[in-house]
């Protein structure tokens, strides 16, 4: 980034005073005029984002999976990108030395601390409460401060451009603000930080079981939405998204504005509109640095060309020489920025130039794709293997550099060399020149996208097992009873109809008290009563009532009549019915099922072992994800929800234990229970 600054000082010409210096015109990102289209283009992202944000807003009270790595992952590229952006704004400062760019530098530095203090402080993501000894409310009121501090700091912003906007500091003073700048935003987040974590139990709740508060609402959710609107339209009307800078603030207040009024429509933690929202943040972050790459990829290419005339003038030669060398200062720096920018970004990012062959690439590119992009090959001859929906991919790029079909975005898929299937989405952009009509090169950017086809198999998976588990029992249940109401049938048939309705309706009652279990769990509301519990007496009660089911024996085999551990009763009872249920279910040839209770160095081991169809190796690394089951024919028959396993391994390890599982497939499988072993009194 250090050399950002270089090429602004050998590219702009400023003139400097001490303190109170007559206006000088400076080149640099903040003062960049931004063109009609480049307007139009961040007003489409705009609508995008609110659009998405409105579409969303009957939905965002629906609770989702609580994925603890999208929070992480969302916040580490956010983070990432404001604190690039304050560097930015800084080398800025540091050359025309003007107080509003220290406020944006202050602005983005304060943002990107508060957005690494409250993913840190977040619940369940580095620690149960979060880190430094947070409660249940210090992330919420750091993202009220967070939100709240975004809008205010862009006011200041207008205030001391339109009060000094013709002061420039001396390049000593300039460089001591800087760090005064610097301290005071660490003062500040240490400060707020310090506040919400010290004193957690006197902060006022704006935060209940996951649900926002009317004081959270009322008293500071909807005053940051309007004062957050009021900068908006100030901001606008004062500048008229006249450079890039203010283009791009424009958008990223709306993003704050929208982040802040989609929480305010019902939408808790891991909810439709909580996703939304952290998406809103994560695609303004993509947004601006891919207009940044853009904006440095047309001025390498504009320098690119003024060095090669400079190089073929032979008969100025001489005359020019200096300029020449200057040109390759130049030229070297803004390559050196732009890879850079480009290598720090999460997409895999190429070049091409008008006939489609290679001029750079990023890292990213080896690392999605295996194999590195040499410069001058040809892009369609790279894309062998990857496919479309509905064609091959390669054929695709070549239509595009044939001229053959428009710029496009699509998704793609591709083997990798371990046989797994990876996604992305591919955008295609032409780079053109100054003069209207000019083609200088293409574009061509790869996004990682096999997490989010993932979700959508995940989220498939559930409905296709809510409707086929729920619809079953209750197309049974509705049809007896319809037999029963309307026809005159025996007794000996009257009373198996109402036991196969009993049994659904059972089935049914499980299926939902499943659900129930997890959206407890999930949310920190399941109540575990603990006491002290005889291991062996409760594996017997247990096993006396499965005894005999399905042709199954169940013998309990116990190193001794009394082993002790500290436990809630029903919630293990739960957990030891599910596997022995399992271990029936899953033996259907089978006619014996062997509990063992034993100990090992203070360590209670209760396995549950059977002699059936053992499962598959490719499938014991997500045995205890929510919603799987194995895939193959002979499993697909006996049905299930897929929660039983992670049900039970949550519960296990809310006793501080552990479950696994040791498994030969066509054998039998063994599903090993560890608790704590504690002594009888």
């Amino acid at each position: 980034m250090s050399n950002l600054v270089k090429m602004d000082d050998q590219f702009a010409e400023v003139v400097m005073t001490q303190e109170q210096a007559s206006p000088a015109m400076i080149y640099n990102l903040i003062t960049l005029e931004s063109n009609p289209s480049q307007r139009r283009f961040a007003f489409i992202i705009g609508a995008i984002v609110a659009m998405i944000s409105l579409l969303s807003v009957p939905f965002v009270r629906i609770q989702l999976v609580e994925l603890q790595a999208y929070q992480p992952a969302i916040f580490s590229t956010v983070i990432c990108f404001e604190f690039i952006t304050a560097y930015v704004i800084y080398s800025q400062f540091k050359i025309n030395r003007s107080p509003a760019v220290l406020v944006l530098f202050a602005l983005y530095l304060f943002s990107g601390g508060m957005s690494l203090v409250y993913i840190l402080t977040f619940p369940r993501v580095f620690a149960e409460n979060g880190l430094f000894h947070a409660g249940t409310q210090t992330s919420a009121w750091l993202y009220v401060i967070l939100h709240a501090g975004f809008p205010l700091a862009i006011a200041l912003y207008m205030i001391i451009e339109s009060k000094y906007a013709n002061v420039r500091y001396s390049a000593r003073k300039a460089k001591k603000l800087g760090l005064y700048t610097l301290l005071g935003v660490v003062l500040l987040i240490t400060g707020f930080t310090f506040i919400t974590t010290h004193f957690k139990n006197q902060l006022p709740i704006v935060l209940s079981q996951g649900k926002l508060t009317p004081l959270f609402i009322y008293g500071l959710g909807l005053p940051i939405v309007l004062i957050t609107l009021i900068t908006l339209i100030v901001f606008y009307k004062r500048t008229k998204a006249s450079t890039v800078t203010s283009t791009w603030l424009c958008v990223a207040v709306l993003a704050s504005m929208l982040d802040v009024a989609i929480i305010l429509c019902g939408g808790g933690r891991f909810s439709v509109g909580w996703y939304v929202a952290r998406w809103n943040t994560f695609v303004c972050a993509n947004i601006v640095l891919a207009g940044m790459i853009y904006e440095f990829t047309k001025m390498y290419l504009r320098m690119t060309e003024l060095f090669q005339q400079v190089k073929d003038s032979k008969e100025k030669y001489k005359v020019l020489l200096g300029e020449s060398q200057q040109a390759e200062r130049k030229i070297s720096e803004q390559n050196d920025i732009i890879e850079r920018m480009l290598e720090s970004s999460h997409e895999a990012i190429i070049m091409c130039d008008r006939e489609g062959r290679v001029i750079f690439t990023n890292r990213r590119v080896e690392h999605f794709f295996e194999r590195p992009l040499e410069s001058g090959e040809l892009m369609s001859s790279y894309c062998l293997g990857m496919k479309t929906s509905d064609a091959a991919f390669d054929e695709v790029i070549d239509a595009y550099f044939e001229q053959s079909i428009p710029p496009f975005r699509k998704r793609i898929s591709r083997l990798t060399l371990k046989g797994e299937t990876r996604h992305y989405e591919c955008y295609v952009n032409p780079i053109s020149g100054e003069m209207e009509g000019t083609l200088r090169g293409h574009l061509v950017g790869f996004r990682d996208r096999t997490e989010e086809e993932r979700i959508d198999e995940l989220k498939n998976e559930f409905v296709s097992i809510i409707s086929h588990e729920i619809r079953t029992p209750l197309s049974s249940i509705v049809g007896f009873i319809e037999i029963l109401a309307t026809r005159a049938v025996t007794e000996e048939k009257r009373a198996k109809y109402i036991e196969t309705i009993h049994k659904e309706s059972l089935r049914l009652s499980n299926l939902i008290n499943d659900f129930l279990d997890l959206q407890r769990l999930d949310s920190g509301r399941q109540e575990f009563h603990f006491q002290s519990l005889d291991a062996v007496l409760l594996l017997r009660e247990i096993v006396e009532q499965w005894q005999g089911k399905d042709n199954h024996d169940t013998e309990l085999h116990a190193a001794t009549e009394r082993i002790f551990v500290q436990g809630d009763e029903d919630r293990l009872k739960q957990v030891f019915h599910n596997l022995i249920s399992n271990a029936i279910k899953y033996s259907p040839g089978a006619t014996k099922i062997d509990i063992y209770v034993e100990t090992d160095n203070g360590k209670v081991l209760i396995k549950i072992q059977d002699y059936g169809l053992g499962i598959p190796a490719d499938a014991l690394d997500k045995l205890f994800t929510r919603f799987y089951r194995v895939d193959n024919s002979d499993r697909r028959k006996i049905g299930g929800t897929g929660l039983g396993l992670s049900i039970v391994k949550e519960i296990i390890e809310a006793h501080h234990g552990k479950v696994v599982v040791d498994t030969e497939l066509g054998k039998g499988s063994i599903f090993i229970v560890q608790l704590v072993e504690i002594d009888a009194d």
